[in-house]
């Protein structure tokens, strides 16, 4: 191949990524990747508004700020009981009266021992003072006011309706809720000791009201810094949040009227987007992104089967069956986003994962059902669901459940599977959601309706794909494998010793194939073709001889080569006329090789007429190029050879075959072959395991008892 002819080949595959990214992006609902367009309540949507990403709809700064002090008008306010403050006010007051009464006795001024105490006395109130009996009242009604405020007052300057109707009464550690009526406050205070001590006079009325006020200690406390502290901390609670819309969920349909909440999550999308960028990033660049992420995740399949199949990229049909199939689960995924967003276990991973699994082998079935999983999760659409886990879990088990299938149990067992792993992701899907019990059961049930859609459908497309991509899976195979196939009929009753031949060579390939880890039934099949262009001429081959004339003896050797080697050609012929697959039509050819036709060679040369040309006398070729085809290289010489045993011990057996095979690897055969030396080993002890039990010895049985004896004789014994 050209090196212009490489780079196209490798362009045509390439080509394929943007295809199906392009398929993906538009099967999918267009998910905002520009700021969507303001709707007014009450108007019709035009189009499907759909969240590209998980955003927040979040509450308005007023309407938080309502909320918030609703919230802390919840917190009561807190009054501690100071009790002991009563004791220390009657101290104090106790102590001025009596430097009032020292002052007095020694013809000081009162105004400056009030001054010293706090209290600014007039200078009538201070002449008012100075008289004995007026002290020794106002000393009495003080102290005994002042004793009565122990139950608690609040500071001057509190009302109750600042406090509302219930406040925390705490005493010590203790707090526990009162009506408000159960604390008082200062103007209450002084009512209660005017109602036991009021002056008749109303100078001393006033005397008696603003000395109590300068002792009064009020018993209540209330803690305003913590009441708020309190408050603050219950604000904060406020949760800034209304909803949390998810990747793909609806706001709101075409056709539909656009109610408050709906017009509310687009300008919060709006919003979100907005600080983003993704106003500014434009819709044609969003476009490109989209495009190229899809066209990457497929593109990094396809890197790893150049690397690690190259068998599977060399085949464009079978690179565009992948493609086929990732765009199919794409636009199916797309659709599902669209109409059914919240049944993401109806994705049908599993259909291109079973057939990819059947068509080629699990673990390229199981690479590419991860790559769907990327390709479906990665959709804006999707971003933040389930989807992603769904079709991991159901494309993987699919794949891996379901590597070759030789009868239909397989396919009912795969169902099961992975129906029972579709119903086990809905239930951890569903508890990490705390979803209800009721729509676990219904993804579960969903999830097994896929399974049985998808197995339908793949095995409802996998002749076609078989067709298409030139693949031979196992029930191609078993097809193959009918006795009543036309060939295989023909074969059976115009070359019965061929038929029996190949039949033998069957069961000793399928037995080494499968123990160097080959295709068993790929090595069986084969040889029953092997050899169908001894159909053209059966008679001039020994194992159809009998005992009749041989057709050999009126031919010169290099005739007789001729027709010997014809049989390869017609074969192909055949094959063509047939329409056997590639993989058994290389049997033909390959299982000969271009061994040499030894035995009329070794004729021709001892005719005595010349050198003969060894390239008259050689089959066509090509080598073996597969193991399957090896080993049947081996079977045939072997099977053929070990006929002219006249006793074929197991000794005799083994020794044999080691020399057969030998000869063909010194030949240089195998040498084109994917075979190790430790595999031919292998299937050398096979070819002895089994052509041993089939050349057992059997013992004698008496004519009379309806059996035979080594010495019979037929017809003449009696």
């Amino acid at each position: 191949m050209t090196a212009w002819a490489t780079v196209r080949a490798h362009a045509a595959r390439a080509a394929l990524a943007p295809l199906v990214a392009l398929a993906a992006y538009a099967a999918f609902p267009r998910a905002a990747s520009i700021l969507p367009e303001r709707l007014a309540i009450g108007s019709v949507a035009p189009v499907d508004v759909i969240a590209p990403a998980r955003f927040l709809v979040l509450k308005e700064e007023t309407e938080r700020a309502r909320e918030a002090e609703a919230l802390a008008a919840t917190i009561r306010p807190i009054v501690s009981a100071r009790p002991e403050e009563a004791a220390a006010a009657t101290q104090a007051a106790a102590h001025f009266f009596a430097a009032l009464d020292s002052a007095a006795a020694a013809g000081a001024p009162l105004l400056d021992v009030a001054r010293a105490a706090g209290l600014g006395l007039e200078a009538p109130e201070a002449a008012l003072l100075s008289r004995a009996v007026v002290r020794g009242a106002m000393r009495r009604g003080v102290l005994a006011a002042l004793a009565r405020s122990v139950p608690g007052f609040l500071p001057a300057g509190v009302s109750s309706a600042e406090l509302g109707s219930e406040v925390v009464l705490r005493r010590g550690a203790v707090e526990r809720v009162v009506p408000v009526e159960s604390v008082r406050t200062f103007s209450e205070f002084l009512e209660a000791a005017a109602a036991v001590s009021r002056p008749a006079a109303p100078e001393l009325e006033a005397l008696y009201v603003r000395i109590l006020g300068a002792f009064y200690r009020p018993t209540l406390s209330y803690e305003r810094e913590e009441t708020e502290r309190r408050r603050d901390a219950r604000r904060r609670t406020v949760d800034s949040v209304v909803t949390v819309v998810l990747a793909g969920q609806k706001i709101v349909g075409a056709h539909e009227v656009v109610t408050e909440d709906a017009a509310r999550k687009i300008a919060a999308l709006r919003a979100a987007l907005g600080s983003r960028g993704a106003g500014r990033t434009g819709g044609a660049v969003a476009a490109l992104g989209a495009l190229g992420l899809n066209a990457l995740i497929v593109g990094l399949f396809g890197v790893i089967c150049f690397f690690y199949r190259p068998e599977v990229y060399g085949s464009g049909r079978s690179l565009a069956v992948f493609a086929a199939g990732f765009a199919l689960v794409a636009v199916a995924a797309g659709l599902l986003a669209r109409y059914a967003p919240a049944r993401l276990e109806l994705v049908p991973v599993a259909l291109p994962a079973i057939l990819f699994a059947v068509l080629f082998d699990g673990r390229i079935a199981a690479v590419a059902a991860m790559t769907l999983a990327a390709l479906v999760g990665a959709q804006p659409a999707l971003r933040g669901t389930e989807a992603l886990f769904f079709a991991f879990v159901g494309g993987v088990t699919a794949a891996l459940s379901l590597r070759r299938i030789r009868h239909r149990t397989q396919v009912y067992y795969s169902l099961g599977v992975v129906a029972a792993l579709y119903a086990a992701a809905a239930a951890v899907a569903g508890a990490a959601g705390s979803e209800p019990i009721n729509e676990i059961g219904v993804a579960a049930a969903f999830g097994g309706v896929n399974a049985l859609g998808s197995a339908a459908l793949a095995m409802l497309l996998l002749p076609w794909a078989e067709t298409f991509t030139h693949s031979t899976t196992d029930l191609r195979l078993l097809e193959l494998a009918d006795p009543n196939r036309p060939l295989l009929r023909r074969l059976a009753t115009e070359a019965p010793g061929t038929y029996a031949h190949s039949v033998a060579m069957a069961n000793l390939c399928e037995a080494a194939c499968n123990a160097i880890g080959a295709n068993g039934l790929l090595a069986r099949v084969g040889c029953y073709y092997h050899d169908i262009g001894k159909l053209r001429h059966p008679q001039y081959f020994v194992e159809n001889l009998g005992r009749g004339r041989n057709p050999h003896a009126q031919l010169s050797p290099s005739q007789s080569a001729a027709v010997i080697r014809r049989h390869v050609v017609d074969g192909l012929t055949l094959a063509a006329e047939h329409r056997l697959p590639d993989v058994i039509t290389r049997f033909i050819p390959e299982h000969h090789g271009t061994a040499p036709i030894s035995y009329f060679l070794e004729r021709a040369r001892g005719e005595g007429r010349g050198t003969p040309r060894v390239e008259d006398f050689r089959y066509p070729g090509p080598l073996p190029q597969s193991a399957e085809t090896a080993v049947v290289m081996l079977a045939d010489s072997v099977e053929a050879a070990l006929r002219v045993l006249d006793d074929p011990t197991p000794e005799t057996i083994q020794e044999a075959i080691e020399h057969l095979v030998l000869s063909r690897v010194e030949a240089g055969q195998l040498r084109e072959a994917p075979l190790t030396l430790r595999q031919v080993d292998v299937v050398q002890r096979e070819f002895v395991r089994v052509l041993t039990g089939m050349y057992h010895s059997r013992v004698d049985y008496p004519e009379q008892a309806g059996g035979l004896t080594a010495d019979w004789e037929g017809g003449r014994a009696h």
